[in-house]
């Protein structure tokens, strides 16, 4: 994990502990040990849907930052979402999103604080992967499924039980198109060659296994 985004995660969720907020994103999936990997932003989120209280949320990180000689500029701010963008003295930039989303399970705490329980962390990653496609949802969804932790079923399963409409025809299409992206973009997130391939062979062999069970039980 990046030592800058270490120290702005650290900072954020003991400040907002009291609001429910525990690290999400690329970076729960990492710092459970399924990969590691370049990662664009820092994502604490809660399971709180309360707008007075994010809105009290992100007054108290963006301070907790500042009080920590650190420059934030809000750059975003709605009921439930915020994203800030945050300097250091030292010219590192980063960016940090508060949000909320619906949790399955109580949040795992790790030495860096409360963070996603592992099963919503990869499962957020599917559904993420299924609506977004984007290069980093291929290899976090890879590297959970590689890790050998969660079958391919249990995956789906975890999947289904955030999103309502979670389809796994459309989610194994999505799947087939990790073709789509060339290699320097999973390149740009610091995995290399024979990794890159590895990726697709295994991803492209989920996507045919969910199309022949669905096919089978048509």
């Amino acid at each position: 994990m990046d030592p800058f985004h270490t120290r702005l995660a650290r900072i954020g969720l003991e400040a907002a502990a009291r609001y429910g907020f525990v690290l999400a994103g690329g970076y729960a999936v990492q710092v459970h040990g399924f990969l590691e990997r370049l990662s664009d932003d820092v994502d604490l989120f809660t399971d709180i849907a309360d707008p007075v209280a994010f809105s009290e949320a992100v007054e108290v990180v963006a301070t907790a930052y500042r009080a920590a000689d650190l420059t934030v500029e809000v750059e975003k701010s709605g009921e439930v979402f915020a994203r800030f963008a945050v300097a250091d003295e030292q010219g590192h930039t980063a960016k940090v999103e508060l949000g909320c989303d619906w949790r399955a399970r109580p949040p795992a705490v790790l030495e860096i604080g409360p963070v996603l329980h592992p099963d919503d962390a990869v499962a957020n990653k599917v559904t993420t992967l299924f609506g977004r496609a984007a290069p980093r949802d291929y290899l976090d969804v890879n590297a959970a499924l590689a890790s050998e932790q969660y079958s391919g079923d249990r995956l789906l399963q975890l999947a289904a039980e955030h999103d309502a409409g979670f389809d796994p025809r459309y989610f194994a299409e999505a799947l087939r198109a990790v073709d789509r992206w060339p290699d320097r973009e999973y390149e740009a997130y610091g995995v290399y060659g024979g990794q890159v391939e590895d990726m697709r062979r295994r991803l492209r062999a989920w996507a045919a296994e969910i199309l022949d069970e669905r096919v089978d039980e048509g």
